[in-house]
């Protein structure tokens, strides 16, 4: 045999023996995940609180957002995420002795420009804690949601974590909505390729060794995000947008719209919403949505609010009636249940004290906005669920 032949059949040995050691890796790997999947079904040691459906929550994710000036929000703000995914304190060991509520909306209800401490969720539990000690909160907004991605967080999370209220804050998201957006599929379930973290939360909703893999990488190495200057984050100056006046004709075509092709679709969905959340035994409450714009003078600029451009062909006096026919479902739907609506929409003032851009609330404006929604929940709470308050009978609280 000649050399050519012995070291050709060297190298075949060699990569025969190379295949079957990387077929018993592959197998003992198989294997070892296989058993490890089992046991983990039966007993998980980590106690993670995030699993199945609600596997994509941002757990234990931490942000950090800098703003290049910060008169009316801090220049640095940090946010981070609790086990659940959310915005607050980690959920007490007796949970269901406790007085549970969830805030849920989009970017408006997560503030996720300004501090944590200074978010109107987090002011409004500091303000009822007052009159209900053993009350807990914590903020499920996200920015982007509207109806559609609400009703994803109730049916797959909330309806089994069952806080005892959820309140609402919708309509700015639902503006000119038929179909959910990508902000709202985000806690899809499905097998999605459009980023690492999304096919890992997926594979994680279908495998409990993905599940605390992804959970452990998540609370070692929390995200940090660090947003510069971006147009649509931070302070605007609403003195350099373009004015903008309207026909009578583009007024009403604007209005016919809305009336006609979004807000019947909008009603559907937020009847829905509520229904899910009242069959999980979850006490809605709906809030309805400010913004600075509308036909009134600006009292810090001077600023005609009705006249400044908000959108594409669109105005603040024009924006404002077209907002308020989604508040204004709020408020019918609400009614015509039986549920608590506190109408943020009438009570918050116009004033861009209170509002570091066009719709998201300053600090001021979150403050403001936490005393309005403080004012109509606790009495409501304190009938509701008088057992929780601190005038409640002897022998009573904390049932």
């Amino acid at each position: 045999m000649s050399q050519a032949d012995v070291d050709k059949a060297t190298t075949s040995t060699r990569l025969t023996n190379l295949g079957k050691n990387v077929s018993l890796i592959l197998v003992s790997l198989i294997l070892a995940l296989s058993i490890c999947e089992i046991t983990l079904r039966f007993y998980n040691p980590f106690g993670f609180r995030i699993k199945g459906d609600n596997i994509i929550l941002p757990v234990n994710k931490k942000e950090i957002i800098y703003h290049d000036k910060g008169d009316k929000i801090d220049r640095v703000v940090v946010h981070q995420n609790n086990s659940l995914g959310f915005k607050g304190e980690e959920p007490p060991q007796d949970f269901a002795n406790r007085l549970t509520l969830v805030t849920v909306g989009g970017s408006t209800t997560e503030c996720l420009e300004i501090a944590a401490d200074k978010t109107w969720p987090h002011q409004l539990g500091v303000k009822l804690k007052q009159d209900f000690p053993q009350l807990w909160l914590n903020n499920a907004g996200f920015c982007g949601h509207s109806t559609h991605g609400h009703y994803i967080l109730i049916n797959n999370f909330l309806s089994k974590l069952k806080p005892k209220v959820a309140v609402f804050l919708v309509g700015f998201n639902e503006v000119g909505v038929s179909n959910p957006r990508e902000f709202d599929t985000r806690m899809s379930t499905k097998i999605s390729f459009r980023s690492l973290d999304k096919f890992l939360s997926a594979l994680a909703y279908r495998s409990e060794v993905a599940s605390v893999a992804l959970n452990l990488c998540r609370y070692f190495f929390p995200k940090s995000v660090q947003a510069i200057g971006q147009r649509d984050m931070g302070e605007m100056d609403l003195t350099a947008l373009p004015l903008l006046e309207l026909s009578a004709a583009e007024k009403a075509a604007h209005l016919k719209t809305h009336a006609e092709k979004y807000v019947p679709a909008f009603e559907a969905r937020l009847r829905r919403l509520l229904q899910v959340t009242k069959d999980n035994g979850i006490v809605p409450v709906l809030l309805t949505q400010p913004v600075v714009y509308g036909q009134v003078m600006d009292d810090l600029t001077g600023l005609d609010l009705g006249k400044i451009m908000v959108g594409k062909r669109l105005n603040g006096e024009v924006g404002w009636q077209v907002l308020e026919l989604y508040n204004d479902v709020t408020r019918r739907v609400g009614a015509e249940a039986g549920f608590l609506v506190i109408d943020e929409a009438r009570e918050m003032p116009k004033s861009s004290r209170y509002y570091y851009d066009l719709t998201h609330y300053s600090n001021a404006g979150a403050e403001k906005f936490a005393d309005i929604a403080a004012r109509g929940l606790s009495p409501y709470l304190a009938t509701k669920f008088g057992s929780f308050a601190k005038t409640a009978p002897a022998g009573q609280a904390g049932r």
